[in-house]
């Protein structure tokens, strides 16, 4: 029995540390200290008796025995499991909370707004959707860049697998996942079975990925550090069995049940929610990155977001150590105040960057676009390039001949037409099928 090795950080854990699975034959962790209040200091049985206390005196949950068999000690380990209860149909917050919950759904609102009047939303969407990519992929310790992930998405996919990176595929495995996910939003709700395949293609490829990928976890996982026995782990999340899977169930149906849609302002929801699926922990993998896709979710299926353009992981991620914090403070105190600020905190400063972003894309979009049609009036394809670059930064011949149709001479001409007008730059030393890309685009986004 062992541990799956992961690419650093708490995605298996998520968000809350570092995550061991029980059953295999060894143990082979990174470890991070992710906790704020152990940060940089060693972990010690003092320190985990003082969390574990204050999980089993609870308000929202309970601690639950549990027990197994340890390979990497040779031994038989007995621990507690916090259990959380089912989430509140209602709950109160001071006056201050509900003001940073309303400034946030303002900001939503005028984000939305903004991606509505796009004839084609397709244009920013795709660059909020792999700026999430990036983001909450980086809260696990899998690290790309956004150049990268554009540069390899224009790859056929029959060559991704062995041309780009490991942890840039992992990367891409989130990007397909969401870009499913938007898709199949709006004719269905979330289900247990959706974010199964989610979680399946997020993992595909990984270490992860094996006869659990896209299933409810059958094992007990535990969240600590490497070369720590069962006994001494941070937090260990519910055993797994019927219960989970009754607790999973029960946390789909009140995302939709009447009572807390009507007594609890939507954003409040979302952040229950994620704080819920975190606990619960529901597969070996990829936890994280799913239960913040399921944020965006959910309030596309409510309708505040019509097109998945709002991004919250790029804030998190700079705020990991106080984010994985008030998760777990939620689980202590049963104070869902100080989480539900920090998460409206998240959605309104990304709300508000996103609607900027957006405005300036589009009008890169306008620039770029007006100078071509002066060049080059008659050439048509290069035009239609043009338009698409806020979207597609990255390109090649080939790449474009599968988006826009004609010949592959006729695209290598408008792409000759685009580098000769400075629209296009060469990306990259390679020779053949080369790529190009217009550099503003990326500094519009990281502005």
């Amino acid at each position: 029995m062992g541990v799956r090795r992961r690419s650093l950080g708490p995605d298996s854990v998520d968000p809350l540390a570092v995550e061991g699975v029980i059953g295999g034959s060894s143990w082979d962790l990174d470890y991070r200290a992710v906790i704020p209040s152990f940060a940089g200091v060693a972990w010690n049985c003092g320190r985990r008796i003082q969390v574990m206390s204050s999980l089993s005196r609870s308000p929202i949950g309970s601690v639950v025995p549990v027990s197994g068999y340890d390979a990497r000690f040779d031994e038989e380990y007995e621990a507690e499991a916090f259990v959380p209860a089912d989430l509140p149909e209602r709950i109160d917050l001071p006056g201050a909370v509900w003001m940073v919950v309303s400034e946030a759904a303002t900001e939503l609102g005028r984000l939305d707004a903004a991606a509505s009047l796009i004839p084609n939303p397709q244009l920013v969407t795709r660059i909020a959707t792999r700026r999430e990519a990036i983001g909450t992929s980086a809260i696990e310790g899998t690290y790309a860049d956004l150049t990268e992930l554009f540069a390899a998405e224009v790859l056929p996919f029959e060559e991704q697998e062995t041309e780009v990176a490991p942890n840039v595929r992992e990367v891409m495995n989130y990007a397909r996942a969401a870009d499913a996910a938007y898709g199949w939003i709006g004719e269905r709700p979330v289900t247990l079975g959706m974010l199964s395949s989610l979680q399946a293609e997020i993992v595909r490829g990984t270490e992860s990925d094996g006869p659990e990928a896209g299933a409810i976890r059958s094992g007990q996982v535990f969240i600590g550090a490497k070369h720590r026995r069962v006994a001494e782990a941070r937090f260990i999340p519910p055993p797994p069995g019927d219960q989970l899977r009754a607790m999973c169930d029960r946390w789909i149906e009140w995302m939709t049940a009447p009572k807390p849609v009507k007594e609890i302002q939507l954003i409040a929801r979302v952040a229950m929610a994620h704080y819920q699926f975190e606990t619960l922990h529901p597969y070996t993998d990829g936890n994280g990155r799913v239960g913040r896709l399921v944020a965006v979710l959910q309030m596309m299926r409510e309708g505040s977001l019509r097109a998945p353009v709002l991004s919250v992981s790029p804030w998190l991620k700079d705020r990991a150590d106080e984010y994985r914090d008030h998760l777990l403070a939620v689980s202590t105190t049963g104070d869902w105040a100080p989480w539900i600020d920090f998460f409206a905190q998240a959605v309104c400063t990304e709300a508000r960057s996103g609607h900027k972003r957006i405005m300036r894309l589009l009008a890169l979009r306008e620039e770029i676009g007006d100078a071509v049609r002066t060049a080059y009036p008659r050439a048509r394809l290069a035009v239609e390039i043009a338009d698409d670059l806020i979207a597609y930064p990255i390109l090649s011949v080939s790449d474009a001949q599968r988006r826009f149709g004609r010949s592959n001479q006729a695209n290598r001409n408008a792409v000759g037409s685009l580098v000769e007008l400075g629209i296009l730059e060469p990306y990259g030393d390679a020779r053949y099928d080369r790529l190009y890309w217009n550099p503003r685009v990326f500094q519009v986004i990281d502005s």
